[in-house]
């Protein structure tokens, strides 16, 4: 370790110097969470989606002693889409909407209550998306609940004139849900578990994807302690201290990696800062699931994802020549990153195919993403296998590396 600490020493100094990198670094994380977290809340609120609704039937009928009618039926859809901040327009025909936007039109065509009345007949809605517009998707779920409901009226209408005429007694719900259903929830044991524990799950994915935040920093500050020390001309004279050559990397990556573990910490916070926004928005207090343990699991993922990072860049960093071939290695890292990292919001890793799993069972990430998934569901021995495997990759990337140097050829090498 004596021989760590001179390199560490000269690295941390250098970082120090910089410290308007070091606070971008620093406030990244906790600047972009909870903007993604705002925006995913609030800005919605500013796009209103403009609905078109058109009544050409403007009829009624009564079926039994249920009345049918589609202003109705039209009056329903209005105050739904209006409680959901829908601007509404309603026109009287279909012509008149020809030239306007809109994201989506709702035409309650001639003979509807004709046809919804009918015992023998079906009556149609016809509901028009404009091609691109988020707000459709919005408005047709739910313009679509409303016909849901409004059918079921019917239905029940329809039922109780049948059994009126064939003097039975009869049961809506009998007729109409004759099954119901009960959803249980378990876990990966098949133990009960609460609706608490299966949001700790989609918490496990979100702070799996935050780590898509911090690995780009620990690179950037490794690709310039060697490369930018090469191109500075400085390198040489590192190398002719006495100091053996792993103790010279492994101190470049350990002090690179404490600039990860300020990313790591502030991306803690930051997620924090995340579940924060939907418990001031909501009223439901998200932040109790976001338990201690929860969080030092977090840091621990952080810092072992930056340090696979520097594992994975330094033996292609080393055969580098320059600024730009660095950069090209670095990018290809980052994206293999935050490729893993953004499937694990819709993919569960550990049951994908053998075919597909066990490539991915080679990067450092996937282990990372699976460790923090354990710990959630409650797997501490899997956890703990899943770090101690991402950290032994780490450690055999950094060994390769250290076997790698040359000092004639990073002196040498063409930049």
């Amino acid at each position: 370790m004596s021989k760590l600490y001179p390199v560490m020493w000269k690295e941390l100094k250098s970082m120090i110097r910089d410290i308007r990198t070091l606070l971008v670094i620093s406030l990244l994380p906790l600047i972009i969470m909870p903007l993604m977290g705002l925006s995913s809340l609030y800005l919605q609120q500013y796009q209103q989606g403009i609905v078109v609704v058109i009544d050409e039937d403007r009829s009624w009928a009564l079926i039994g002693r249920y009345n049918v009618s589609s202003s109705e039926l039209m009056t329903k859809i209005i105050n739904a889409l209006r409680e959901n901040n829908f601007m509404v327009r309603v026109l009287k025909t279909a012509e008149e909407a020809k030239g306007l936007y809109y994201d989506l039109e709702v035409i309650i065509p001639r003979g509807f209550v004709e046809n919804a009345s009918s015992l023998t007949k079906v009556a149609y809605v016809k509901i028009v998306k404009t091609v691109g517009s988020v707000k459709a998707y919005d408005a047709d779920r739910i313009v679509q609940n409303e016909l849901a409901l409004y059918s079921r009226y019917i239905s029940q209408a329809k039922m109780y004139y049948l059994a009126n005429l064939s003097g039975l007694e009869v049961s809506a719900d009998s007729i109409l849900n004759p099954i119901k259903i009960i959803i249980g929830i378990v876990g990966p044991g098949g133990v009960a578990a609460s609706p608490a524990e299966e949001f700790r799950s989609y918490l496990a994915r979100i702070m799996a994807f935050s780590l898509i935040f911090v690995t780009t920093p620990s690179i950037a500050y490794i690709t310039d302690s060697l490369i930018g020390e090469k191109e500075r001309k400085t390198f040489e004279a590192v190398l002719a201290t006495p100091l053996p050559r792993h103790s010279l990397l492994l101190g470049k990556v350990l002090s690179t990696s404490l600039v990860g573990l300020i990313a790591s910490v502030s991306d803690a916070v930051g997620l924090i800062l995340f579940f924060v926004l939907p418990s001031l928005a909501y009223g439901v207090n998200v932040l109790i699931y976001l338990t201690p343990d929860l969080v030092a699991i977090h840091i621990i993922g952080v810092y072992v994802s930056i340090l696979a990072s520097l594992a994975l860049v330094l033996p292609a960093m080393i055969r580098a020549g320059s600024y730009r071939s660095s950069q090209a290695v670095s990018l290809a890292i980052i994206s293999i990153a935050s490729i893993i990292f953004f499937i694990c919001l819709y993919v569960d890793i550990p049951n994908l195919v053998p075919l597909v799993r066990y490539p991915l069972y080679i990067l450092p990430y996937t282990h990372v993403v699976i460790m923090i998934r354990d710990i959630v569901l409650e797997a501490p021995l899997k956890a703990l296998m899943h770090l101690g495997i991402a950290i032994a990759e780490s450690a055999v990337l950094l060994l390769l590396s250290v076997k790698m140097f040359s000092d004639e050829r990073i002196i040498y090498l063409k930049t």
